[in-house]
């Protein structure tokens, strides 16, 4: 079968679903919390999506509310003649700590966890960036790769710090890597 049969086949069927009612239990704050990167979906969640059509609605609803909002905030930035990555960086710096990977509008620390084993990663919007960031914009600072070290909204010194760096090669060895680079993007 074609992709487009597929899609055909995929549409008819979605389409003959009659909602019963629960679609209800899939709210617009959960589904912004999962695109926005804060969880994934239950296995309740993802039945429910595939079975109301009315959780589907308001799937697609936030995710247009949210590419409508990524999109107004790229726009910001390039107004202001923000630049929102890193150049790339060849075998950044070893070992001092904490280590600052500087941009034109923009840093990220990278230091130890004072306290407990993990790392603290800061990234520092500077002043202009934060003239054109809400306090309600999720922010989330990825590498080249697609790795997330950073996400959240900035307090009120323009920052936004991380305590959870989940992944098994630390931040100081994925910095090393050739070509790597960091951009900040409307979560």
């Amino acid at each position: 079968m074609s992709g487009t049969g597929m899609a055909k086949l995929l549409s008819d069927v979605f389409g003959s679903q009659d909602e019963d009612g629960r679609g209800v239990d899939l709210t617009e704050e959960r589904v912004v919390d999962v695109l926005l990167g804060g969880g994934t979906f239950s296995a309740a969640e993802e039945q429910l999506l595939a079975a109301s059509p009315l959780a589907r609605n308001t799937y697609a609803e936030v995710f247009v509310d949210l590419q409508i909002e990524r999109d107004a905030y790229q726009q910001r930035c390039e107004l202001a003649g923000i630049r929102n990555s890193t150049k790339f960086l060849l075998a950044a710096a070893g070992g001092q700590y904490p280590l600052v990977i500087p941009s034109e509008d923009f840093s990220v620390t990278v230091r130890p966890h004072p306290i407990r084993d993990g790392w603290v990663i800061t990234l520092a919007l500077g002043e202009q960036f934060c003239r054109i960031t809400r306090a309600e914009d999720v922010l989330v600072l990825v590498d080249d790769q697609g790795v997330m070290w950073v996400r959240g909204q900035i307090n009120t010194y323009g920052e936004i710090h991380s305590y959870k760096w989940p992944y098994d090669e630390s931040p100081t060895e994925r910095i090393r890597k050739q070509g790597f680079a960091l951009r900040v993007i409307h979560g």
